[in-house]
């Protein structure tokens, strides 16, 4: 069974993918702008609505795949509070102190700098808001609600996805990837699946307008990108590079500017800037970025041991086969816009952790023992992507016809 990838608009996952996302950043318009109460709550019981409409999709099987996975982690974030560091003094610590001041800005008075107050507060604001919504204050549901805000974006994947069975196939390289970071409140899978939304999304807009929606599929990418900013500070990094790899590709293979993905992107931007002059405007920094990078960089560049420990770490959770067979398929790789993209974007973003780890201000053992195996899984879901958009889009017929057309 296939089934041919039609315009995000004609799909009813789609459709309600991109109403749930509608709903979560009118959520986080509303309290930017005070309406941290009803008018949150309002947004929040929207969104609940689409995940409820998203079920009439379900006799496509590429969204029964996403729905049962997210069912599930669903019922696991339910039965399982969290005892990690981050989740419980960072994301659940902001959205307790946004339930109980009625503030979105809450963080920004200063108050326990060791939970990185100039972290954005989409999640904190969403948690904050599924607590209003049961009338109290528990951190159970607001974890529980993290883990459906994987559904917006999985629907949107399995859209640009033609067969059900790599949509499921996708489906286990997530639950393999993610493990139980998608449901205990850390962020970082979260982060990863909305990098491989954007980059899905990103690709399918780049197709231009010939293909009849092109404003609904530009939407979905705008508002995918938009989210994947505000998750933390590395989804800015990561929207950056989806950017710019789906415009490369986009420029290379088809000889023609991705404008309206350039215009999307730059609009996604903007409630991120209004978060950045917010936490410029209260004086607050990042440890990291207020450290002196450049310096710890090249001080520990020409130490070859400090390099490999850094590679030995970030690699050690990578699938070396998506890596590897795409390298050794390069020919079909390059014909297969969105896999190149994917390849490219994992490329860059695993450079760029690379960097940071190098010039990171703390010990460097304890940085990579604490951090690596959650940083990587951006790489890990989009190598995985990249890997199934070429068996996805494997065509043997089209591979006979030009092996004939050459050797003729």
């Amino acid at each position: 069974m296939s089934v041919l990838s039609s315009s995000i608009a004609t799909d009813a996952g789609g459709r309600a993918a991109l109403g749930m996302l509608a709903g979560v950043l009118a959520c986080y318009a509303v309290a930017a702008f005070g309406g941290v109460g009803l008018p949150a709550q309002v947004a929040f019981m929207a969104v609940l609505g689409c995940a409820a409409w998203a079920l009439l999709s379900l006799r496509d099987a590429r969204m029964a795949w996403m729905l049962g996975v997210v069912g599930g982690l669903l019922v696991l974030a339910l039965g399982s509070p969290s005892d990690e560091w981050d989740p419980r003094s960072i994301w659940l610590f902001h959205a307790r102190r946004i339930f109980i001041d009625g503030s979105l800005y809450a963080q920004l008075d200063g108050y326990a700098p060791f939970s990185h107050n100039d972290y954005p507060a989409l999640v904190p604001v969403w948690m904050s808001t599924a607590a209003a919504v049961v009338g109290h204050w528990n951190e159970i549901f607001p974890k529980a609600a993290a883990t459906l805000l994987l559904l917006p974006a999985l629907l949107l994947i399995a859209c640009s996805l033609r067969n059900w069975w790599v949509a499921g196939l996708f489906a286990v390289a997530l639950l393999k990837v993610g493990g139980s970071y998608l449901v205990d409140g850390y962020m970082d899978a979260l982060l990863a699946v909305y990098a491989v939304a954007a980059l899905a999304t990103g690709m399918r807009a780049a197709r231009g307008p010939a293909r009849g929606s092109a404003w609904f599929d530009l939407a979905a990418y705008a508002a995918v990108s938009a989210i994947l900013c505000l998750i933390k500070n590395e989804g800015m990094v990561l929207a950056v590079i989806v950017a710019a790899g789906v415009l490369a590709v986009t420029l290379v293979r088809d000889r023609r500017m991705g404008w309206g993905v350039l215009a999307a992107f730059v609009v996604s931007l903007l409630p991120l800037l209004a978060w950045k002059l917010a936490v410029s405007g209260a004086h607050l920094g990042n440890d990291l970025a207020s450290s002196d990078l450049k310096g710890q960089l090249l001080a520990r560049l020409p130490d070859l041991p400090q390099s490999l420990l850094i590679v030995q770490k970030l690699l050690r959770g990578i699938f070396w086969v998506p890596l590897v067979l795409m390298l050794v398929l390069w020919s079909r790789t390059w014909r297969t816009p969105a896999a190149l993209a994917a390849l490219v974007v994992a490329v860059g973003y695993a450079g760029v952790l690379y960097a940071v780890y190098l010039g990171t201000p703390h010990d460097l053992e304890w940085h990579l023992a604490t951090s690596a195996r959650r940083t990587v899984l951006p790489v890990l879901l989009l190598l995985m992507y990249a890997l199934l958009v070429l068996v996805d889009q494997w065509n043997p017929a089209a591979s006979r016809v030009a092996a004939g057309e050459r050797n003729g």
